[in-house]
């Protein structure tokens, strides 16, 4: 029987880890095989906890970062693509030869197509459309993926791979992560009435997510909650040295970090079908 496999195609070091953690470590303790492609080092990412990196050690303290959060999710494997971050909508860091954003679409897709090609997942998953917040690494991964799902399949697509010995394949499903609006102001409130003193956020983050009704469903993975909390603090360089999950009670942390929300792009929903909180649902 064929084993069930799920490539996870994300932006930086802890895209895995905050808004699709649980899920990975769910799966990987199903024995599924997870493979996971992460774009860039995230070194133009934030330092949160002085001493711990430099802006000119950054991207490679972060690439450990990740091999740890791979191994605490219990990750097969993970590739590194080697771009380099974009940093945030209209800040200088965009403007880089190197920068992801900056890269032909066509060069991430044909890379994106061999991994899917050589690794045969059933299951796809990255970013919605709009990356979550905004982030321009995110969307660009997000419009990426969906092209590798969708070309990979084509054997018009990148021949080149086939005559070197990679055979055509078509995963079944492709997954987005996403946010409800609102969850940043609900997970706010949430800290504060647990006594964490957590700002609430602008009127524009607090504006940022899916419209309910376009998230398919809601996975519940608080049953993952001790992975997914270990490999966000994996992640060191990211996490706020009072990281507020550590003062609130289990069941706090469970009702935030324990619930993720997920959109299946493919195959479309048709009218009226509710779709499993399952990536694999009637996979064998």
């Amino acid at each position: 029987m064929p084993r069930l496999r799920m490539l996870a195609c994300f932006a930086h070091p802890d895209d895995e880890a905050f808004p699709v953690g649980g899920a990975l470590a769910n799966y990987a303790a199903r024995g599924v095989e997870i493979r996971l492609v992460t774009a860039t080092l995230g070194e133009v990412g934030e330092i949160r906890q002085p001493g711990l990196a430099t802006p000119e050690t950054l991207g490679s303290v972060r690439q450990s970062e990740l091999a740890r959060a791979c191994k605490a999710l219990g990750l097969k494997g993970h590739i590194l693509l080697g771009y380099r971050d974009s940093g945030m909508a209209g800040t200088e860091t965009n403007d880089h030869q190197r920068a992801f954003v900056n890269i032909l679409a066509e060069e991430v897709v044909e890379r994106l197509v061999w991994e899917i090609r050589r690794f045969r997942p059933q299951v796809v998953l990255t970013f919605e459309p709009g990356g979550l917040y905004g982030h321009p690494d995110h969307i660009a991964i997000s419009r990426h993926t969906t092209e590798a799902f969708r070309q990979a399949s084509d054997p018009s697509a990148f021949p080149h791979q086939l005559a070197n010995g990679e055979k055509l394949h078509a995963p079944i499903r492709l997954f987005y992560s996403a946010r409800p609006k609102g969850f940043r102001m609900e997970t706010a409130l949430q800290l504060r009435a647990a006594g964490v003193d957590f700002p609430l956020p602008t009127p524009e983050r607090a504006a940022q997510g899916t419209d309910l009704e376009d998230i398919h469903f809601e996975m519940n993975v608080a049953d993952q909650l001790e992975a997914k909390m270990a490999c966000i603090l994996c992640h060191q360089t990211q996490v706020d040295a009072d990281w507020p999950y550590n003062k609130v009670p289990p069941e706090v942390a469970a009702s935030i970090l324990g619930r993720e929300h997920y959109i299946r792009a493919f195959p479309k929903v048709q009218p009226g079908e509710e779709v499993p909180a399952d990536f694999f649902a009637g996979l064998t």
